[in-house]
């Protein structure tokens, strides 16, 4: 299916290239923002529908579910304090397991991790098959977090209740009554140290019951090497609050964000100094680009300019339909 969206693309690329010149300044403007938003769209689709198949899988795993803890291994994790296959050290065929010390249903887990051990196998085939995922795992009600591939979960403290978190409570029952696959794309940094990311999420029921809400993380890193840097254009990606989410270093400083000279927008998105609200646009020192921004964000205005040195910059601006995000393409 993959094959046939490329091939459908470039066909697209090359009938374009062949027409009159006289499109219109709309369709040329566009062209290649649309382009860009397919494909990393194409591929959010395929990371769905990828979340879907294993929501599936561990539907199945609370099918006969008597004789299945009869016959799994119940040495396959030693779980020490909180933890089990922690890193450092840890084996990278099997995930990390946290148990926070606030769990106080210690059969429940017990049988939780029997029954769930077949993940393994599954997590790790997803990380291996679609790089962009960095990371793969469930969070439960009964504050068990089994995640591949292994961290380290000294990391996170030891009390900790994962269920406040975004990427658990967006796919509960309250907030996902309809059980399907939910975006939470409003970047957030990830708590055992990997950076800023978003996440996909879905819910995992059996007998009507939410047993579990897995999780797929993609880091910001992720989408700027994997799509920014794979396009010429001076692109930018903001999300609904005018947050940057990734972009060129001169885009960023094109709209008065702090210059980027000296280091790169991924080494401070990595780091322990990024703070949201330096790359927010709302927050630029240049009125100007604060008002761009609302006319993006709350008029739905698709071309803008910016005086910048005696000189106009187009800005043209698409909203993406699977996340709250905008393409900005900046021509100087």
């Amino acid at each position: 299916m993959k094959s046939l969206f490329y091939f459908c693309f470039f066909v697209s690329i090359c009938l374009f290239s062949c027409s009159p010149p006289k499109e219109s300044e709309s369709t040329t403007d566009f062209f290649e923002i649309n382009s860009f938003i397919s494909l990393l769209e194409y591929d959010l689709e395929v990371i769905e529908e990828e979340i879907v198949r294993l929501g599936r899988f561990s539907e199945n795993l609370f099918v006969d579910k008597k004789n299945k803890l009869a016959n799994a291994d119940p040495d396959k994790y030693e779980i020490v304090g909180v933890a089990a296959n922690s890193e450092p050290g840890a084996n990278p065929e099997k995930s990390s397991l946290f148990i926070p010390t606030i769990s106080d249903n210690k059969e429940a887990v017990k049988e939780l991790i029997l029954l769930t051990n077949p993940l393994d196998d599954e997590f790790k085939r997803i990380v291996r098959e679609i790089p962009v995922i960095s990371q793969v795992y469930f969070n439960s009600k009964y504050h068990l977090n089994r995640l591949y591939p292994p961290y380290d979960v000294n990391l996170l403290e030891p009390d900790i209740n994962v269920t406040n978190f975004n990427f658990y409570y967006q796919g509960d029952e309250k907030n996902n009554p309809s059980r399907v696959p939910v975006w939470v794309d409003e970047i957030y940094i990830d708590p055992v140290g990997r950076g800023w990311m978003i996440t996909l999420t879905y819910p995992v029921y059996a007998e009507n019951e939410l047993k579990m809400v897995l999780g797929f993380d993609i880091t910001l890193n992720d989408i700027i090497e994997n799509y920014i840097n794979k396009t010429s254009n001076q692109l930018l990606i903001i999300d609904g609050t005018g947050t940057v989410v990734a972009g060129k270093a001169k885009a960023i400083e094109a709209l008065s964000l702090p210059s980027l000279k000296n280091y790169t927008y991924t080494q401070t998105i990595t780091s322990d100094s990024y703070r949201k609200e330096d790359f927010n646009l709302f927050k630029s020192k240049d009125k100007n680009v604060r008002v761009i921004a609302d006319k993006i964000i709350n008029s739905g205005e698709k071309i803008l300019w910016l005086s910048e040195n005696k000189t106009k910059l187009k800005i043209i601006c698409q909203k993406m339909s699977k996340l709250d995000w905008y393409v900005l393409e900046i021509q100087f």
